[in-house]
């Protein structure tokens, strides 16, 4: 079979952690070949010399900054148009700054080429406080979507948006316990509490200016990782569906806690008791960076969704995301890996209700900020690797079983591959691509597939526009069809 050339869209921390290292060792098994990379020049030097070290002989192509929701610069499309051409490229892995997702997925999309891109689908600069930019969330997914039908009028192509927790064997058992009280009982999922926290501690110098995982255009943590539990806690809540019983309608409110409330919270004479000379000095007096940071992206986000059937509210979901948690640093000068290597650790939790009948918890929390370590050990509370879940249930309804059961990580691995838990299901997003790629795979195998994703876009709207109406003092209360 001819070889598939790929091309990588974006070669940050993401990139260099998952997809060019899965690329690179699936092409030693599968007729793919990861072949060139596109990203800033200001990038340059740590790409080039992380491929150095890496031995990977990738083609980059290096751009000067561009505003992407003015589109891409004539001359980078005449650019990537002859670079496609050229090295006969057939897919992209766009992993780029979220601005960025929706610009290079039109360009691909209008060239028929296969897409595997990082979530979030889209964001938007001043999203946190400019309603029509959270409007334009849900105008970006319907623009993608129309443009992907379109091109499927005359190739059949991927377009597939890399949300891990749709390949984890830990939330295909959430997912099926819940199809299996809904099968029984009749019983939707009555309610879900959802929260992720990661322990992303940034230094007031550093949100300044910081480029990865960034707060000055406007967005935070809700761009940067939210969309994956917004996710997830709509896949969850569709695996109880039940016709009769399904909501028609979405009521989100939000609360966020931004960087001028974060810096109440720890402030100016706080840091330097705590790194003392080596605090880094902002270049701003303290009431001033106040007023800068008071238009940044959102550090913490707390939000409340109802789902209504009719005017029956039959669901509620919490979702709390915060960066603003439990940490590993203790250094006052940023590492250079912003996405592994700077302290954080992940808390992750669920709890689903089915009524009188289930109760699933997700307990999935980290102590150490070095994500490399995989043995047995790390199963336990505090590991890489550890995430248990509990179950309860009406065993005298069920007719059946126990009252109570743990379930980890490790009775589900279904085989021993290195790699952390979650990390494998990132590898498992690329093989999945490559195999639709190979014609391996129907397109209705598909897991996480952009015709899927339109509800988690419209929480992620919904919550950005509910805080903009929270702090102009008008209702919060968002409400949008399903």
């Amino acid at each position: 079979m001819k070889l598939i050339n790929l091309l990588v869209i974006g070669v940050g921390f993401h990139a260099r952690r998952i997809y060019i290292p899965a690329l690179m060792e699936f092409s030693a098994n599968y007729p793919v070949r990861l072949v060139g990379g596109i990203d800033l020049k200001d990038q340059q030097r740590d790409i080039e010399a992380y491929l150095r070290q890496r031995k990977f002989p990738l083609e980059m192509i290096y751009t000067d900054e561009f505003d992407p929701e003015r589109g891409l610069p004539r001359a980078l499309l005449r650019r990537l148009d002859e670079y496609i051409k050229t090295k006969q490229i057939k897919g992209i892995v766009i992993s780029t700054e979220p601005l960025a997702h929706k610009v290079y997925a039109e360009w691909a999309l209008r060239r028929n080429l296969h897409i595997l891109m990082d979530k979030p689908i889209s964001t938007r600069t001043s999203i946190n406080e400019n309603g029509k930019q959270a409007i334009g969330l849900l105008k970006d997914y319907r623009r993608l979507l129309a443009l992907y039908k379109r091109s499927q009028q005359t190739t059949q192509t991927i377009f597939s948006i890399n949300l891990q927790r749709r390949y984890e064997y830990g939330f295909d058992k959430v997912i099926q316990l819940v199809k299996e009280a809904k099968d029984r009982f009749n019983v939707p999922v009555t309610s879900i509490q959802a929260m992720h926290a990661d322990g992303t501690w940034v230094l007031p110098a550093e949100l300044l200016t910081q480029k990865s995982h960034p707060y000055f255009y406007g967005y935070g943590k809700c761009s940067h990782s939210g969309f994956h539990i917004f996710d997830m806690s709509w896949q969850i809540y569709e695996a109880g569906l039940i016709g009769a019983k399904s909501p028609d309608r979405l009521q989100v409110f939000s609360s966020f806690l931004g960087p001028t409330g974060f810096a109440t919270q720890i402030d100016e004479s706080d840091y330097r008791e705590y790194f003392g000379s080596l605090c880094q000095d902002i270049g701003l007096s303290w009431a001033r960076y106040r007023q800068v940071v008071r238009r940044y992206g959102e550090i913490d986000s707390f939000s409340i969704l109802r789902l209504l059937r009719g005017r029956e509210n039959i669901c509620n979901i919490s979702i709390n995301l915060l960066h603003n948690s439990f940490s590993r640093r203790a250094w006052p000068v940023a590492k250079r890996d912003l996405y592994k290597g700077n302290g954080r650790v992940k808390h992750q939790q669920f709890t689903v209700q089915q009524g009188p009948f289930q109760c699933i918890q997700v307990h999935n929390y980290q102590s150490e900020d070095k994500h490399d370590t995989d043995n047995l050990d790390e199963y336990g509370v505090g590991g890489n690797n550890h995430f248990d879940i509990y179950v309860f249930r009406n065993s005298r309804m069920f007719g059946y079983g126990k009252p109570f059961q743990i379930i980890s990580a490790k009775d589900l691995e279904k085989e021993r591959d290195s790699g952390l838990v979650n990390e494998k299901a990132k590898y498992r997003v690329v093989l999945e691509f490559i195999q639709f790629l190979l014609g391996r795979i129907s397109k209705e195998s598909l897991r996480s597939s952009i015709e899927t994703q339109s509800v988690a876009v419209k929480i992620m709207s919904g919550v950005y526009q509910s805080h903009v109406r929270l702090s102009r003092g008008l209702n919060p209360l968002i409400s949008m069809r399903l």
